[in-house]
């Protein structure tokens, strides 16, 4: 062809080409490669499929040698969205689950374990402030469980989906995590499948959906289930522009073998729904320094993870959480005919006991009304030294917790606890003890139920800002002080 009749894009040097298609995305790209041969041919360039990869793996990765790197994107799209969000947490009744997804290069597979958390042996200490509440050390052992992978997808998984990428989106993929029971006798199953979100416009609090509206998200999809079990084809994405790529589901079952026959009889049938958090709503900024993953010590119940955010236009405060808010204004409490549990605290019950052994907020309503005289007095001389504008520039708006795992009395997916203002609306004292000195203590309320998530409601509470990287909460009814400490996901991100 002569050079006069090629489009301008094709008289430049191939370098420059090549430059120029590696900002676009993937669907711009294999869009572009469809305009002629020559523009296909720059398309197939590695290193444009090299930058698709690193994308989605947002490190420097190395890849197998026996694949190209176009090849290497294709065999596990689409699913590197697992790695890119890093973070999923599941439905699981109650408990749920935190996973951390990454790409192994090692064995060309992405894998995602689950995260956990060791309390360790507490020690006992004494609050100067108040020599009462119960306080214990906190310092958590977090790591991920490599035992056994909760996801891993590499060719082999691929190979037994059986089925061309056209078919993948609605095909579940058979994953390499099952392991024997029994020899011989009982085995567990794994399969990935994929999911749509749910519409925006029909999604209400009555809608079952995953990730709840607690928490902020993209999209959510459908948890409950479904008569087919999400067999249907409907229940998955037919094309790329209705896959989810902040959800997903796995469907495990145990099978047992008749050793006579040789004939499976296949059990205890589940299905989880796991959703991502977008990473403005926990990456810590200068302005929202309290923002992140963190471990939280919930005595009876162990560790259990939490995010904290600071929204810049939060949702209104649940009913009952305005109600302790405004008990606090009035030197009162809420208070109840039933019984309640709060995680946190093992003062009140482990969670293995009678309900009836519970204190009942009524009963304990008059410590609140004590402690506020004591507080309001303190606020008012902490006050006239409070810092600078510059320093004070953090202290603004609301902190709020959600339950990433859970616990029988709170489970995941629900706020643990709130603090409406940190500011100077919200501000109690400015602690001058040795255990918490110069720490801003502010107004909060914590969420607390009995078991079974039955009765729940919120209690006055104090949050201690001892740290970015360190908080306490102070439940002033039940006297105890439970603490939480960031966690480091991305130190957990690399092979």
């Amino acid at each position: 062809m002569d050079t006069a009749q090629l489009p301008p894009l094709l008289t430049l040097p191939s370098e420059l080409v090549h430059h120029i298609l590696s900002y676009l995305p993937l669907s711009a790209l294999l869009t572009a490669s469809l305009v002629n041969r020559a523009i296909h041919s720059h398309s197939l360039q590695d290193t444009l499929w090299q930058s698709l990869v690193q994308a989605q793996v947002r490190e420097n990765v190395s890849k197998p040698s026996y694949l190209t790197w176009r090849e290497l994107f294709i065999q596990h799209h689409p699913f590197w969205f697992l790695v890119k969000k890093k973070i999923w947490f599941a439905d699981i009744p109650h408990t749920g689950k935190l996973l951390v997804a990454r790409y192994d290069p090692r064995i060309n597979a992405i894998e995602a374990y689950a995260l956990v958390a060791e309390r360790r042996q507490p020690t006992f200490q004494t609050w100067e402030y108040n020599p009462d509440a119960t306080i214990h050390t906190f310092n958590p052992r977090v790591q991920l469980d490599l035992n056994a992978p909760v996801i891993r997808l590499d060719a082999d998984a691929y190979e037994r989906a059986v089925g061309t990428f056209g078919h993948r989106l609605q095909k579940e993929i058979p994953m390499n995590v099952s392991y024997e029971l029994s020899p011989m006798t009982a085995k567990l199953y794994s399969q990935l499948m994929l999911a749509r979100p749910w519409p925006v416009d029909i999604t209400t609090v009555a809608t079952p959906v995953w990730p709840p509206l607690t928490l902020p998200s993209a999209a959510r999809t459908r948890n409950d289930p479904a008569p087919s079990a999400f067999r249907q084809p409907a229940h998955k994405p037919a094309t790329l522009n209705e896959l989810s790529e902040s959800t997903f589901r796995i469907r495990k079952w145990m099978e047992f073998a008749s050793r006579p026959h040789g004939i499976s009889m296949r059990v205890g049938e589940d299905i989880s729904t796991w959703a991502t958090l977008s990473e403005d709503c926990y990456t810590p900024t200068p302005q929202k320094p309290w923002q992140g993953i963190w471990c939280g010590d919930y005595a009876g119940h162990g560790c259990e993870f939490l995010v904290v955010m600071q929204p810049d236009n939060p949702q209104p405060l649940p009913e009952r959480a305005e109600w302790a808010m405004r008990s606090r204004e009035r030197d009162g409490s809420v208070s109840s005919d039933g019984s309640w549990s709060t995680a946190p605290t093992d003062a009140v019950t482990s969670g293995d006991e009678d309900e009836d052994d519970f204190e009942t907020a009524g009963d304990l309503e008059g410590s609140v009304a004590t402690l506020q005289e004591a507080y309001h007095d303190a606020s008012t001389q902490e006050h006239s030294g409070e810092k600078s504008k510059e320093e004070n520039s953090v202290y603004q708006g609301r902190i709020e917790a959600v339950k990433l795992t859970g616990d029988p009395n709170i489970p995941r997916g629900e706020y643990t606890f709130i603090a409406p203002d940190i500011g100077p609306n919200g501000l109690l004292r400015v602690a001058s003890e040795e255990m918490f000195k110069g720490a801003r203590i502010v107004k909060s309320v914590g969420h607390i139920a009995a078991r079974g998530f039955r009765d729940d409601t919120y209690m006055t509470s104090q949050l201690i800002l001892i740290s970015h990287d360190r908080l306490a909460q102070y439940w002033e009814t039940f006297g105890h002080v439970s603490f939480y400490q960031r966690v480091d996901i991305e130190k957990f991100t690399h092979v």
